[in-house]
């Protein structure tokens, strides 16, 4: 009975160690799997602390940048109103010296025909009563037209009065709006240099968690699949559409940020350095996707014309050239598909997200 007892234990024993073996396998490959996604889980906690810093510092440097856009379309808005009220004022000027030649000439005509006896002797010198009726209706109708320019004359000068008044007033708000543009920009620059480090070691450190991660890649996009184009600690506005001098409106979104900021590429595409006199140093990057974007105000290039350029890949750095200079640096956007431009702004706070 032993004898032939012995195999169906050994069975079971056999089918027991397969059964242990399995169990094993299986609990090997959870704890490796565990081991692979607590590195994972780990950086990805570490990209979200990261963004939420780079987030904190942007909100405590945005009230300074707000405040400096407000100075800038208050100063805009003043300038017009000098502008409109020196227009006025010379065309009162123009319309004023008309009618004092006008009264000049009309009052030598009256010296010459001898004054108030030149209109007498002309009426007396009428030869029947149609005669006189018809020459005191024309003397009527100069006496009118001599009113009329005497007084053209008198609401003239005091319409010209009042702009000028006008004109000290604005003068003044502008002076005023100025100076405190300036100050705002002062502040700005001073909350922006004062987190420049912080936010470029955090950035570094974000883009190396993200590197990490992604062969190839420089820095994180955004939900849009955009790069943002300024590495470095900015703030910015949605100011698509305020007043710009010479009757413009601005076309894009002003990133503030210090001088020698790296810029990037938004998307994979071509780039175009070029210059102009609104823009400065500036570049038009064709992405690959259809989309058009355009970098101005630059200090310098970090790319040549026709060079194709992966997202994230530096291509110039933040300045004040052309019509900024002496003015805060900052980066000039503007993009939409195939160069029809749109407000960058929902598009930029995509990016950092």
């Amino acid at each position: 009975m032993n004898t032939r007892a012995a195999p169906r234990v050994s069975g079971r024993r056999a089918r027991w160690a397969r059964r242990s073996a399995t169990v094993l396998v299986a609990m090997l490959v959870w704890m490796a799997g565990l081991q692979a996604v607590a590195p994972m889980a780990a950086q990805a906690a570490g990209v979200t602390q990261l963004k939420q810093k780079l987030a904190a510092i942007r909100a405590q440097v945005s009230a300074a940048d707000r405040a400096y856009e407000d100075s800038v379309t208050q100063l805009e808005n003043t300038q017009s109103r000098v502008a409109r009220t020196r227009a006025s004022i010379r065309t009162e000027n123009a319309h004023l010296a008309a009618a004092q030649t006008r009264l000049a000439m009309r009052a030598d005509a009256m010296y010459r025909a001898g004054g108030r006896n030149g209109i007498l002797d002309f009426l007396l010198g009428s030869v029947t009563w149609q005669d006189f009726v018809t020459r005191v209706d024309l003397a009527t109708v100069i006496a009118s037209s001599d009113a009329d320019l005497a007084a053209d004359v008198i609401n003239t000068r005091a319409r010209l009065a009042r702009n000028v008044r006008q004109l000290g007033v604005v003068a003044s708000a502008q002076t005023r709006t100025t100076a405190l543009m300036k100050a705002r920009q002062r502040a700005m620059d001073s909350q922006l240099a004062a987190r420049q480090a912080e936010y470029a070691s955090a950035l570094a450190s974000l883009a190396s968690a993200w590197v990490s991660g992604h062969p190839g890649g420089s820095y994180p996009p955004g939900p849009n699949g955009m790069v943002f184009p300024v590495q470095g600690v900015h703030s910015y506005s949605d100011t698509w559409g305020a007043p710009r001098s010479g009757g413009r409106h601005h076309m894009g979104t002003d990133i503030m940020s210090p001088r020698g900021t790296p810029c990037v590429a938004t998307v994979a595409g071509t780039v175009r350095p070029h210059w102009n006199n609104l823009g400065g140093n500036s570049i038009t990057l064709s992405g690959n996707d259809g989309w058009t974007f355009y970098y101005a105000h630059l200090s310098r290039y970090a790319v040549h014309v026709g060079q194709s350029v992966k997202a994230g890949q530096v291509i110039g750095y933040v300045g004040n050239t052309g019509d900024a200079a002496g003015g805060p640096t900052h980066l000039h956007l503007q993009m939409g598909p195939h160069g029809n431009w749109v407000d960058p702004y929902p598009y930029l706070r995509q990016m950092e997200q």
